[in-house]
């Protein structure tokens, strides 16, 4: 009993001193300025737990040992013995010693750390930052900030496992956490074989840009290009510009040049610049959409595109999108590792990726624009020029270009606070062209509206409005002569629309409730005659319509179209309770009636319809009705949707026009995507792209187009895809019109894509 009693003794006096000491620990004084600033630098206390702790008065120094943890202000420290300056916050950690900060760790056998500014030195470190999942291993690694490091004789790697798939080595490495890193020196390596020397480069890892080697771009055309590689170089000029200059040699094209210059000097006003040179090598005829081109010596092949955009306040700025090919057959002959399709973007957020069309062989022409806009609450002001390049033809004599066009809106709003509707469109525009008809016009067009509603039943709304033009021609050629005539004309119509509809509880597909709602409605529009032969083709239509899907504009028109309008929403409710909807149905009919023959302009292209000289479309009074229009969205579950957007020519009993696209695909990584395209006498084409999931590595993929109309095919691709943790490889065959294709595409997990067409660039933003 006294053994045991001893036993017990002596462990209380162990706990009592390991609790007193933990009590020095959080109050043992120290010089009274020092441990203040200390306190206001950790922003937080100082916690050490260990098995032995012992404490310096003199010195301020603690020494702890065995399983020791200390925790302080964002992270922790582990190790084995840790001596700590509690007055400084230096910390010396030997044996397993681990430091935490944000998830990320550094571990060493020797780490010599400052807990309060976080820097210092681990002797043959390894770090893994979870944000990028990227591992750096070094003899050295100096800590010299929050989130910088420098490596000595360091390596860079994104794979788990003892031996990386891959990494980069090199002599020194410097990262900054979540940005951008450099290696200096350095090699590539597969499975710890040196493969690539690599003298200097950037990689994803780094905030703070700089200058050096990029990934290198490989390819290979059998038809266009031959061998293809690309060596780009990062420029990082100054804090608010920075340049990327592109080498790519293509075996039968030669050596071609390209700068990418972007600035942002301040926070409204940014910029980006591209341009390209080439020495085209290539000689032979051809013809492209029935222009021959006959090169015998170099061509000079060249591009640029320049957009800029400066915001002076809120709802006032200034945007240009500039570009420019040197000929027709520019973007056939390199759609291959096409700079501008590789930054095509359509949002505003993506300033330096923002290339406003897509620029493949297919492209009949393009824009240049710059306008200035100012906006308000209930007016929009702007100022348009416009220069179109027609790809469609040899030069641009006779494509009308604009410049100026200025516009003011009047949005929709109350008239004097009555139920009176109003709302107003106004112009003047300039339009040139070398050969042809060109001039001035301004057209103005008041509207006003007056919504009614009957109950909850019925909703009308007739509108009237008035609009008069006023022109200015000069022909061109032969038989130039001007003119100078104006058209006044009043416009009206009326709508009425009713909704009936009924609310289903129902227990299927994971729907609580279904909606189904029929919407009739009936539009009446007249727009009296206005002299349409008189009207040159730069003065905008009295009104717009749609013929068959094509959107066309009118001069006159006496017609009545009905609607019928079909749509079932489901009410989900997910896992965590959230309610949301889907529209899974909507279905449309509608159809114009004539009473009086209207004369039509077709004047925009779609997708389906190349744009050319606006023509006049036969006017038959025998056939009052036009096309019934045909509209299908289908939307059953999460991963299937179908889309038609169809016109049935009722006076031919046949379709005009059919659009028809669908889309599966499974949580898995499967899909299927099918696509039809027919217009009546001009296209019919069809397209499958496929991909499968083997295994869950591997993928297959396939795709598939077709013009039905001119009997051949235009693409037949296939390929497959292996992924292991930090890279993947990507392998396809493509035979096109005038191509073939193959493509190896190696993608290293967090660094982006080495070879293939779609080779990314890893550059800063502003």
């Amino acid at each position: 009993m006294t053994g045991n009693r001893g036993k017990h003794s002596a462990a209380r006096l162990l706990r009592a001193i390991g609790i007193a000491a933990l009590l020095l620990l959080m109050a043992a004084p120290a010089p009274a300025q020092q441990g203040l600033d200390l306190k206001k630098a950790a922003e937080g206390p100082v916690r050490i737990e260990a098995d032995r702790l012992s404490y310096d008065r003199d010195s301020d120094v603690y020494l702890a040992e065995g399983s020791v943890l200390i925790t302080f202000t964002g992270g922790t420290l582990r190790a084995d013995s840790v001596t700590l300056n509690r007055t400084s916050g230096d910390a010396w950690a030997r044996g397993r010693a681990l430091l935490q900060t944000d998830g990320d760790t550094l571990a060493g056998d020797i780490l010599e750390i400052n807990l309060y500014s976080k820097t210092g030195v681990a002797r043959d470190g390894r770090m893994f930052f979870v944000r990028n999942h990227l591992y750096i291993t070094g003899r050295e690694i100096e800590k010299s900030g929050e989130a910088t490091y420098r490596i000595q004789d360091g390596t860079a790697t994104t794979c788990d496992g003892p031996v990386a798939d891959w990494r980069f080595a090199g002599r020194e490495v410097d990262v900054t956490v979540d940005g951008y890193g450099t290696l200096k020196n350095g090699t590539f390596e597969i499975r710890d074989t040196p493969v690539v020397w690599l003298p200097w480069m950037v990689f994803p890892a780094k905030t703070t840009r700089q200058t050096g080697l990029l990934f290198p771009y490989f390819g290979y055309s059998q038809e266009k290009l031959g061998f293809d590689v690309e060596i780009p170089f990062y420029w990082a000029i100054s804090k608010s510009t920075d340049a990327t200059l592109y080498t790519r040699y293509m075996d039968k094209r030669g050596l071609k040049e390209g700068l990418e210059f972007r600035y942002a000097p301040s926070a409204g006003t940014y910029g980006l610049f591209y341009g390209d040179f080439l020495k085209d090598q290539w000689t032979g005829s051809d013809t492209l959409g029935g222009i021959p081109r006959t090169w015998t010596e170099k061509q000079d092949r060249w591009s640029w595109y320049w957009n800029h955009e400066t915001t002076f306040s809120p709802g006032f700025y200034f945007r240009s999108d500039l570009k420019k090919v040197s000929d027709i057959h520019y973007f056939r002959d390199f759609d291959s590792h096409n700079y501008y399709l590789d930054h095509f973007a359509g949002s505003r957020n993506r300033k330096f990726e923002r290339v406003s069309f897509l620029a493949n062989g297919q492209l009949t022409s393009y824009d240049s624009t710059a306008r200035l806009v100012k906006e308000w609450r209930s007016f929009n002001l702007t100022a348009l020029a416009q220069y179109t390049d027609n790809l469609t033809s040899p030069s641009n004599d006779e494509t009308l270009q604009r410049y100026p066009e200025i516009s003011l809106t009047g949005f929709r709003q109350p008239l004097f606070g009555t139920r009176l509707q109003w709302e107003f469109t106004g112009l003047y525009g300039n339009y040139y062209r070398t050969l042809g008809e060109r001039g001035s016009a301004v057209d103005l067009y008041p509207k006003l509206s007056l919504p009614w509603a009957f109950g909850d039943y019925l909703q009308v709304t007739p509108a009237a409005g008035f609009r008069g033009t006023l022109w200015d021609t000069e022909s061109t050629g032969a038989s130039a002569a001007g003119d100078s005539a104006s058209r006044s004309v009043y416009t009206l119509g009326l709508n009425a629309a009713t909704e009936v509809f009924r609310t289903y509880d129902v227990g299927w597909g994971g729907a609580e409730k279904v909606r189904h709602a029929v919407r009739p409605e009936v539009t009446y529009r007249y727009i009296p005659a206005a002299g349409p032969s008189l009207r040159p083709d730069f003065v905008p239509p009295v009104g717009n319509t749609a013929v068959g899907g094509v959107s066309a504009s009118v001069d006159s028109e006496n017609s009545l179209t009905y609607a019928l309008t079909n749509t079932l929403v489901s009410r989900l409710r997910d896992d965590k309770g959230n309610v949301n909807y889907r529209e899974i149905l909507r279905v449309k009919l509608s159809q114009t009636y004539n009473i009086a023959t209207p004369t039509i302009y077709v004047t925009q292209p779609t997708l389906l319809v190349p744009a050319t000289t606006p023509s006049v479309l036969p006017a038959d009074p025998t056939r009052p009705f036009r096309p019934i229009d045909l509209e299908v969205d289908i939307n059953p579950y999460r991963s299937l949707a179908f889309m038609t957007r169809a016109a049935y020519d009722v006076n031919t009993t046949a379709w005009a026009q059919i659009n028809q696209d669908i889309a599966l695909h499974d949580d898995r990584g499967d899909s299927l995507s099918l696509v039809y395209r027919y217009t009546k006498n001009s296209i019919e084409s069809v397209g499958v792209t496929g991909r499968a999931r083997v295994t869950g590595a591997l993928d297959v993929f396939a795709g598939f187009r077709r013009d039905e109309f001119g009997n051949a095919n235009l693409e037949k691709t296939v390929g497959v895809e292996y992924r292991r943790q930090c890279w993947s490889v990507q392998v396809s065959y493509s035979d096109l019109v005038d191509d073939r294709q193959f493509i190896v595409l190696f993608s290293l997990t967090g660094l982006g894509r080495v070879g293939g067409f779609t080779a990314s660039r890893q550059t800063m933003g502003f």
